[in-house]
């Protein structure tokens, strides 16, 4: 039974497996091991703390238990820009118009924002090839989450996609403007922001708007495009009721979507129901979640919704740490 759960310290080995095979451009799952191990250590406590914390990282995991083996993550991050400044570059254009010659032209433009900081964000979205299918409960595991714990959240979420990476690392947007201000590859800035430094964004980065007619061709057609293994995440996204704001990531150019937590599909699909144990179930596909955060636990199991109860086997109420009785959270197989 694939179950998901709170990431652990032992879950490492595991987490550094995916992180290798994510590759380049995931920022949130860094390669580097004590990275990893400072990002599951902190998971850990805020799944462990009382009161909502501006660095509360939620980190959760999905488990192939007949394997004991972590073969998918899915994160939600409290707050942007906590601890240091989160940018974006949001796409805009500009009108000129010359009198004397009765001409218009029209521009884009890459302005510097951070009007996303202080939102709460979800990524970290990534799946062992293995277990492709699976990534639409993965996801939504998220949201179950948040309709549990709104207080542990903002009111408006966003995600960002991985941007346009070619076979060999190279991210067309990356080269057209980055590398002449950090003097570094796309590789090497991607690492000190997945180890947790991003200083040298805020002192490096030009804070004037960049002209999106001086780019070269393939960074232009880059810019707000996601990346050929993200595609299918952001059609997760688009229909929980996620938007496209014109604002990109700094990096790859990827596009970053919002959304307010009350009306994400998922989140308003989801029902409080008392569990009954029956091991002659024979019902739908439902997502079904535990009600306690440091043990959260999250299935996609048969089950029979009805009249405020959902019957579920013995089996799914072990895997869910739940007793006959208890409160769970479901959500039914293709409703949104």
């Amino acid at each position: 039974m694939l179950v998901i759960r709170p990431v652990r310290c032992k879950d490492l080995d595991d987490i550094h497996r995916l992180a290798v095979q994510a590759g380049e451009g995931m920022t949130s799952l860094p390669t580097d091991r004590p990275a990893l191990a400072s990002i599951i250590q902190n998971a850990e406590a805020s799944f462990a703390r009382q009161a909502g914390n501006n660095d509360d990282n939620f980190l959760l995991v999905m488990e192939d238990a007949s394997k004991n083996q972590v073969v998918g993550t899915s994160a939600i991050h409290a707050r942007t820009g906590s601890r240091q400044a989160f940018y974006s570059y949001r796409l805009m254009s500009i009108t000129h118009y010359s009198h004397s010659l009765g001409k218009e032209t029209r521009a884009g433009l890459l302005h510097l924002t951070n009007d996303y900081t202080d939102y709460s964000e979800v990524g970290t979205l990534f799946l062992d090839p293995d277990y492709r299918g699976n990534g639409h409960w993965l996801s939504r595991s998220r949201y179950m989450l948040m309709a549990q714990y709104p207080d542990r959240f903002a009111s408006d979420v966003i995600a960002e996609l991985r941007g346009v990476v070619d076979e060999l690392g190279e991210s067309p947007v990356w080269n057209a403007i980055g590398q002449h201000f950090f003097k570094m590859s796309y590789a090497q800035a991607d690492q000190l922001c997945g180890t947790g430094s991003n200083q040298f964004i805020t002192e490096l980065m030009p804070k004037y708007p960049i002209y999106t007619s001086l780019l070269p061709p393939q960074a232009r057609a880059a810019l707000g495009q996601t990346h050929k293994d993200t595609q299918r995440a952001m059609d997760l996204l688009l229909a929980e009721g996620f938007v496209f704001e014109q604002l990109i990531d700094i990096f790859d150019g990827g596009p970053l979507v919002r959304a307010t937590i009350k009306q994400i599909k998922s989140v308003m699909a989801c029902r409080q129901v008392r569990v009954l144990i029956n091991d002659k179930v024979v019902g739908q596909k439902m997502i079904c979640a535990n009600c306690h955060l440091d043990q959260f636990r999250l299935v996609f199991q048969t089950a029979i919704y009805l009249d405020g109860t959902v019957s579920i086997t013995a089996s799914t109420a072990a895997a869910l740490d739940v007793h006959q009785g208890e409160t769970i959270m479901i959500i039914l197989d293709g409703e949104r």
